[in-house]
């Protein structure tokens, strides 16, 4: 899935024609690199390539002071079309994404069992300072508005989405830390005779 192409269609769709430095700020204002992993560096790239394929349009050129000439495009119809795509493959369905943690669980949990558990407790540490990262972050967007849900319903439910999986992160490391503790403890009573 390509989220910079979803944002840069999404975003000519939402706020009308623009060129890639307007682009890349409002990018920038909504932290698209730190929570999608779009990055304005790759920006310009991806607006050529829609450009390319007939996606969105250049309909002028500006310059402001000594600054180069500025391309401003705007979404064509096979971009909306294009858009309605990708925003049904990132919101109506769910994400298969590759699983860096199960992976070093289940292939390296075997082979070296203490090595991978002490590993666990440095994974926890970075997801709980990241959650709290996240109510740092919740609380100045509810101070400045960005994440108030009558001001942006979408991005304070973006939001709380990443709050939430950070929580069920640090869930999964308290069940974690009780099913490798079980593994170390004797079995109750009758436990054996009940697997056989």
């Amino acid at each position: 899935m390509n989220l910079t192409r979803l944002a840069c269609l999404a975003l000519l769709a939402q706020r009308g024609a623009a060129h890639g430095h307007q682009l890349k700020r409002d990018l920038e204002i909504l932290k698209a690199d730190e929570w999608a992993g779009v990055g304005a560096g790759s920006l310009n790239r991806e607006l050529r390539q829609l450009a390319a394929a007939g996606l969105i349009e250049a309909v002028r050129t500006e310059q402001v002071g000594r600054w180069p000439e500025r391309t401003v495009y705007q979404i064509t119809a096979g971009g909306q079309r294009e858009l309605a795509v990708l925003r049904g493959q990132a919101v109506g369905q769910l994400q298969e994404a590759p699983d860096a943690m199960a992976a070093g669980l289940i292939f390296s949990g075997a082979q070296d069992p203490a090595a991978v558990a002490g590993l666990l407790p440095a994974h926890c540490q970075a997801v709980q300072a990241e959650l709290e990262r996240l109510g740092r972050e919740r609380e100045r967007g509810m101070r400045e508005g960005y994440l108030q849900p009558s001001v942006s319903p979408w991005q304070a439910a973006a939001f709380r989405r990443a709050e939430l999986r950070m929580a069920a992160e640090l869930a999964w490391h308290t069940e974690c830390d009780l099913m490798l503790g079980a593994r170390d403890a004797p079995d109750p009573p009758g436990q054996q005779a009940r697997m056989r």
